[in-house]
């Protein structure tokens, strides 16, 4: 049978509370009994101090030459205190004989005190707890004081008390059933509260189980519910971040398989039904290179989504490997400029701040970069207006470099500027405008900038213009904050 950790818990609480009890008891009998047996011999001690005075008040010099009154004052004196003291007192003179008891078998009895027991008795008074070398049949608490004659000098007897112990076999029994009754109690009480407190804390483990075998079969739509601040909301947190980001994950895979069954569809139909149609003679001659040239279109199209693609995988599995070199960047910028000449001329769009009076050396590697920058102008030839314009900056920094590219458009509404770099995503969801893309480029060069060890941002003023920066430092280091590579808005506008 599978242990759970409720079980566990419960069983764990209701050990430890109970070995504290038994602890507990253990130790507190030591003082408690210290402390009654301290209090016991004080107060029977005080009593037998008192009693010896008043048999030494009522017997004058002599115990044995009492009058009639006398002895009767003298016994019931005697008696009435040992009824209030619950104990057996006994008057001797100083050969041990017993002038007078509350045990009736005492009286008139001789009784051999111990010298040790006389010794005591000479210095002060004498207490113990014991049988008073076994004159007695149980333990007693026994206290003995001298009794003396009017001058408070001559000893003329002894008076002792013996008063019964709380600790006799006659208690046993009722201390242990109240012991037994005591820790029953409290184990069903630490077994009910750990019970409620285990169920309260691990009902939220069972819920995000539940929630993570329907994750299995695709539903994401189970949370979390612990608002708590300790170790348990923390996981129901990360519990509901992380089923946040597999529903994401898993929309942008539906929309992922959707857009490449799309991109691969369009084009291979394209070229089967062209290619049939030359094969077949629907297609007259003289009409061929023009259908030739757009499945040529088509292939390259393919080829760009299986580009796309490859470099994904490799991202994805970490073999890419950045080759750091000195570098121009300008150049890099330019020879991608020159793939994109027939689109900006068709769409008669101004290229500005190429013009540097100064080369600009990057260090990085610059394949990867040219990926970063053809991606970048890309998007920027494809979203920018009629006759707009595609700005580019490029600057150096302590030990990095800087690059920006900015163009003229509607731009990026701010809910889509937080998540253009995320992989798949596409502003143009529509597809009127960006046809091509399968929203894998912003990702990649993401990826690419911060294996160089430095990052890229994103701005925009939607139906004015869309801005990215990008920096790389020479030297990989841990990322830190981007800073501000944005030159004043007026002048970004002048031309």
């Amino acid at each position: 049978m599978t242990k759970s950790v409720f079980r566990r818990f419960v069983f764990f609480s209701l050990a430890v509370a109970l070995i504290c009890i038994i602890i507990v008891c253990g130790i507190i009998t030591f003082p408690v009994s210290e402390f009654i047996e301290d209090s016991k011999r004080s107060t029977l001690e005080e009593n037998t101090r008192n009693l010896s005075t008043l048999v030494s008040q009522i017997a004058g010099n002599d115990l044995h030459t009492l009058s009639p009154d006398e002895e009767r004052v003298f016994t019931a004196s005697l008696s009435t205190i040992s009824s209030s003291l619950h104990a057996i007192t006994a008057i001797t003179d100083t050969q041990g004989k017993v002038v007078y008891s509350s045990a009736q078998e005492l009286n008139g009895k001789v009784i051999d005190l111990p010298q040790s027991f006389v010794n005591k008795l000479s210095r002060g008074s004498y207490f113990e707890h014991g049988t008073l070398h076994d004159i007695y049949n149980h333990q007693y608490y026994i206290s003995a004081i001298s009794i003396t004659a009017d001058n408070g000098v001559d000893v003329i007897g002894y008076c002792i008390v013996a008063q019964a112990t709380l600790w006799t076999a006659d208690y046993i029994p009722t201390i242990f059933v109240v012991l037994v009754a005591l820790v029953v109690l409290a184990a069903i009480l630490i077994f009910i509260l750990s019970a409620v407190y285990a169920y309260n804390t691990t009902l939220p483990l069972k819920q995000m189980a539940a929630a993570a075998k329907r994750f299995a079969v695709g539903d994401f739509a189970s949370r979390g519910h612990v608002k708590s601040n300790d170790e348990i909301g923390e996981l129901s947190q990360a519990f509901n971040e992380m089923a946040d980001s597999l529903a994401s994950s898993e929309g942008m895979r539906r929309n992922f398989i959707a857009n490449v069954s799309h991109e691969l569809k369009t084009p291979m139909t394209t070229i089967a039904g062209y290619i049939d149609g030359i094969l077949d003679g629907t297609i007259p001659k003289e009409e061929q290179d023009y259908y030739l040239g757009i499945v040529s279109q088509e292939v390259k199209r393919l080829s760009r989504l299986v580009t796309s693609m490859i470099s994904l995988s490799k991202i994805d599995s970490g073999e890419i490997t950045v080759k750091k070199a000195p570098f121009v960047i300008q150049e890099t910028a330019f020879n991608v400029l020159l793939g994109f000449e027939s689109e900006i001329e068709k769409k008669h769009l101004s290229i500005e701040g190429m013009d540097c009076d100064e080369d600009i050396i990057a260090f990085g590697d610059s394949d990867l970069i040219h990926q970063v920058i053809y991606n970048l102008v890309e998007n920027a030839v494809k979203f920018t207006n009629e006759s707009g314009y595609i700005r580019f900056g490029f600057t150096r920094k302590a030990t990095s470099t800087y690059v920006c590219i900015e163009n003229s458009g509607e731009g990026v509404l701010p809910e889509d500027l937080k998540l253009i770099f995320d992989k798949f995503y596409k502003v143009d969801k529509s597809r009127s405008v960006d046809k091509k893309s399968m929203g894998l480029g912003l990702y990649i060069v993401r990826t690419i900038i911060r294996l160089h060890g430095g990052d890229i941002t994103a701005e925009s003023e939607p139906g004015e213009y869309c801005r990215f920066i990008f920096w790389i430092p020479d030297e990989a280091k841990k990322k830190k904050e981007l800073p501000y590579f944005i030159k004043e808005k007026e002048n970004n506008h002048e031309q």
